[in-house]
């Protein structure tokens, strides 16, 4: 009985890690690749204020899991309407509609991981 209980908890800490992985990471890279993340000006560095933002957006999956703050808004609903704001607007922001693409499946993959992993916990999902 206790081998099944801690197989369990085996797998729905596996299951978050790989939705964290899958939330945070796609987006992460994606806004790397098409941004740069520093900035020169002369023989000064900076730091780019809009890859800035983009990652401080990436990383709001780990925001909403530790705060418990946006459990009525989740992020993949987030994303899914920056995709379509920036899917107008493609002409202003046509990297933008690649970054908020790949956060939304990431993220809508990171979610059944959730659901999954409260599935197995036996309790709600997203927890």
């Amino acid at each position: 009985m206790k081998q099944a209980r801690k197989t369990n908890v085996f797998a729905i800490l596996g299951l978050h890690i790989i939705g964290f992985m899958l939330c945070i990471l796609p987006p992460a890279i994606c806004t790397v690749t098409y941004f740069p993340l520093w900035k020169s000006v002369g023989y000064e560095y900076y730091i780019a204020g809009g890859s800035a933002l983009l990652l401080v957006l990436c990383l709001i999956p780990l925001y909403k899991y530790l705060t418990r703050a946006l459990t009525k808004f989740s992020t993949y609903v987030m994303w899914l309407l920056l995709f379509l704001l920036f899917l107008a607007l493609s002409k202003i922001a046509e990297q933008m509609i690649v970054i908020s693409f790949v956060g939304f499946v990431g993220n809508l993959m990171g979610e059944i991981c959730f659901y999954l992993a409260g599935r197995l916990k036996g309790g709600k999902a997203n927890e």
